[in-house]
């Protein structure tokens, strides 16, 4: 009797950074260059979004710089004037004046920050972190900490519609294309990236789907809704995905959250944003930071947040979507014969990362045969060291023009 011989799929995990989605256009932001690019694009009737920065330099959030830190500081207090009296309605004269005021304030303030190069590339975990330290004792420390993931939402959604022509044309869609057509392997995503790009392009292949393609089960859906909208005081009620779990081809695992997920404080139910009032549309970003309060079936009205987590050292994933999402990635880490890292360099705040790579490989019964890292000239040359030290894989490869059509060429010859 002639036995048969199991030959299992070849997997393989692919962990993306910033890197990945700042192919797409140089207006897309890292940790590095966040506040130069956020800073740009904002104008002065957006004034929700350098009151932001008021408040960071009230949590001495910034490098130390007097001139710059009182600007903000009395732009601080002259928003929550204007908003004083803007709330009273009372006289229109005193409201326009401060308004006034207020508006020279942030022109003035945001030709500071411009000019102070410390600020303009202040390093986004850096300011999270200072953030994190000082929340328990200055509120505005807690506001700002709250303020900057409103700024992360709002970049996002404002650069997924300006950056539309230029994503149908992105990489994405070759990378996904390729990850598509190739047989016997089993594809898995780590990606630190809260927007959805990455998901997108896999959408449009056919291999991925919102409900379950976060490796959780979604069992919520909404288009998206503005906070004006609930003003009418209508309850909004998600609606129910059809039990069709097994959609996905491809995972797709977030350990930082993404723009797309909602979810209320304590409680377990959660929505999924997507383009249109259909379950078989792709993800979507809410135009707000909070969707306004919803009804479950259950009858429970909640005020739903964004599930995103800060890039600060104390990262706190208490959901039980996280929960999932790490079973998931230590099963990924524990399995895979190739890892592709793309466009992420581990930051220091990425510490859990590692321990979970650490704990994972002790559990392998053989090495990582195949490291395979794609960044840019001259960083890579520095990621090197420190990727082999964690991943310890038999042999390494490096693609060094960062991610583009001609690294998929090179995907296509070392996998």
């Amino acid at each position: 009797m002639t036995e048969k011989i199991f030959m299992r799929n070849k997997k393989i995990l692919y962990i993306i950074g910033a890197g990945v989605s700042a192919s797409i256009s140089d207006t897309v932001p890292t940790m590095k260059n966040f506040f130069e690019k956020a800073i740009k694009m904002l104008d002065a009737e957006k004034k929700v979004f350098l009151i932001t920065f008021a408040f960071a330099e009230e949590a001495r959030a910034f490098s130390p710089n007097p001139d710059v830190e009182n600007l903000g500081i009395k732009l601080g207090v002259i928003n929550r004037l204007h908003e004083k009296i803007d709330h009273r309605k009372k006289d229109h004269r005193e409201s326009d004046i401060v308004e006034e005021e207020l508006n020279e304030y942030i022109v003035n303030y945001k030709k500071a920050f411009m000019a102070d190069k410390l600020r303009m590339y202040a390093n986004l975990e850096d300011v999270f972190s200072k953030l994190e330290s000082e929340k328990e004792r200055k509120d505005a420390a807690d506001q700002t900490y709250e303020r900057l993931q409103f700024i992360i939402n709002s970049l996002f959604y404002r650069l997924d519609r300006d950056l539309n022509d230029k994503f149908k044309d992105a990489i994405h869609h070759n990378f996904s294309d390729f990850i598509a057509k190739l047989e016997g392997v089993d594809h898995t995503f780590i990606s630190f990236n809260y927007d959805l790009w990455l998901e997108k392009a896999l959408h449009a292949k056919k291999i991925w789907h919102p409900q379950d393609g976060h490796g959780y089960i979604f069992k919520y859906y909404s288009p998206p809704i503005s906070d004006e909208w609930n003003k009418s005081g209508k309850v909004i009620e998600p609606k129910s995905f059809n039990d069709h779990v097994g959609k996905s081809k491809v995972k797709v695992l977030k350990p930082h959250g993404s723009l797309s997920w909602r979810f209320g404080k304590g409680h377990d139910n959660g929505i999924i944003i997507l383009e249109d009032d259909d379950e078989n549309s792709c993800v979507a970003y809410n135009p707000t930071w909070y969707y306004p309060p919803s009804e479950f079936s259950k009858k429970v009205e909640l005020k739903i947040f964004p599930l995103i987590v800060p890039p600060a050292p104390n990262k706190i994933r208490k959901h039980p979507l996280f929960w999932k999402t790490d079973k998931d990635i230590l099963i990924a880490l524990k399995e895979a014969d190739t890892v592709v890292i793309i466009g992420w360099s581990m930051p220091e705040t990425d510490q859990y990362f590692r321990q979970m790579v650490s704990w994972a490989l002790n559990k392998r019964e053989e090495p990582i045969k195949k490291l395979l890292v794609c960044d840019r000239q001259p960083s890579i040359q520095s990621l090197i060291p420190k990727f082999e030290a964690i991943f310890r894989p038999i042999e390494t490869e490096t693609y060094d023009k960062g991610f583009s059509k001609n690294f998929v060429d090179f995907l296509k010859e070392k996998i």
